[in-house]
């Protein structure tokens, strides 16, 4: 078994049974990536992983917040056109590539 199908299943197994995802946020602005066609959106599986990624950036002020999955897979979030999300970054470690989905098969994922 290849490290991304064990990370994936760690990462989907514990996101359901804490019924959500941890995003970075400063004050009001949501931290995402340009993505081709978009943005990516990381997103951890605890608030611990997502502070330590956030004292790596430069950019000050980060603060996780758990988004509950009903709002992350509805219109508010994965579904919203405004957000322009394409990709999301699952549990990303700074300098490290990370496994990521498109927003539409994350969603497939988790509602599994």
């Amino acid at each position: 078994m290849n490290v991304e199908i064990i990370g994936d299943r760690e990462f989907i197994t514990s996101v359901q049974e804490q019924d959500g995802v941890w995003v970075l946020m400063a004050g009001q602005s949501l931290y995402a990536l340009q993505a081709e066609g978009g943005r990516g959106l990381p997103v951890w599986s605890s608030a611990e992983k997502a502070e330590v990624f956030a004292e790596k950036l430069s950019q000050k002020g980060l603060s996780p917040v758990f988004v509950p999955m009903s709002n992350f897979l509805g219109a508010a979030w994965l579904g919203s056109s405004s957000l322009q999300i394409v990709d999301v970054l699952v549990s990303p470690r700074y300098g490290q590539e990370s496994l990521t989905y498109t927003a539409e098969d994350l969603r497939a994922r988790l509602k599994t």
